[in-house]
């Protein structure tokens, strides 16, 4: 039986490395490693579970505060900014333990953790940057715009948006796995996509669309259980449901004990989904490098040296 602190390598001699991969191919191995390292990866995503019902209790009290009452759409903000923080630093642990899997090293939590802290800094500092780009276009405050100004402010901002995110979507891995600093990262996160953005782009977009339909189905699926058994009830057992499916079961804020219940559910699915993402981003980034680094060839000539060396011994 494996330790969760233990390796979880499990068979991991059937992933292929080292090669350029499809589409398919890609979101093939992706779910494979994921379910071979099962519990490496839940182990960290249960990291992002944590943080985010920490995060979920604080919203809730600024909500609920009588006085100075806070604007909604700034809370809302402050809500988006601060999770999609958290998630992207557990994105960074899934990297690191992602790649030293496609390497064939050993890998455990507390490996992936401690080269994640030694990073931490860099990451932070070009995540910070990633994300300042991403909430323009998000930020609800733009509701306390003129409606035609902030529309248009969107919609002159999204090329410029599309630009960078995808140019820079390789951030972690090029920090994490390659120990670059937050501005040589940018600087070769653009290099290593140029020339390829359209099929970063589509590979990027079948990735979080994989991991959004497994979190509604899990979330829905659990969520409908929970409705049918009388656990939660939001009104009639149709309009529960309805809600349900539209993600709008009271905001899914623990506000109440049926809300608290539906809370855990789609935190747990999120959590759940999270790895996805990360492994997605991974793969890809040794994909490019493969293609247009000769990678696959470098690690090779690496691997016959290490071998020369042990034959010598």
């Amino acid at each position: 039986m494996l330790d969760s602190n233990d390796t979880s390598k499990i068979d991991n001699e059937q992933i292929p490395t080292f090669q350029p991969m499809r589409l398919g191919d890609l979101l093939d191995t992706t779910l494979s490693l994921y379910r071979r390292n099962l519990r490496l990866f839940l182990g960290i995503a249960s990291i992002y579970f944590v943080l985010m019902a920490l995060h979920q209790g604080v919203i809730v009290l600024l909500l609920e505060r009588p006085s100075p009452p806070i604007r909604a759409n700034v809370i809302s903000d402050v809500d988006s900014v601060l999770s999609t923080f958290a998630y992207m630093l557990v994105v960074g642990v899934l990297v690191v333990a992602s790649s030293e899997i496609y390497l064939g090293r050993h890998v455990t939590i507390h490996i992936a953790l401690r080269h994640f802290s030694s990073c931490f800094l860099a990451y932070t500092g070009a995540t910070l940057i990633y994300l300042i780009l991403y909430l323009i276009s998000t930020l609800n405050s733009l509701d306390s715009i003129q409606i035609s100004r902030g529309s248009l402010l969107i919609l002159f901002s999204l090329p410029f948006l599309f630009y960078f995110l995808i140019r820079w979507v390789f951030y972690g891995p090029i920090i994490l796995i390659e120990k670059a600093t937050t501005s040589r990262s940018l600087v070769r996160s653009k290099a290593l996509a140029q020339g390829s953005g359209g099929r970063v782009l589509g590979i990027v977009l079948a990735i979080l669309l994989l991991d959004t339909a497994m979190y509604y189905i899990l979330g829905n699926s659990l969520g409908i259980v929970f409705a049918l058994l009388g656990v939660v009830q939001n009104g009639s057992l149709t309009e529960t449901i309805g809600d349900l499916l539209s993600l709008k079961y009271e905001d899914i804020r623990p506000t109440s004990l049926d809300s608290l219940i539906m809370c855990i559910v789609y935190l747990g699915a999120e959590a759940f989904t999270l790895p996805i993402y990360g492994i997605g981003i991974t793969l890809l980034y040794y994909d490019l490098r493969i293609r247009k680094e000769g990678f696959d060839i470098e690690m090779r000539v690496r691997n016959a040296e290490a071998l020369d060396v042990v034959n010598e011994m």
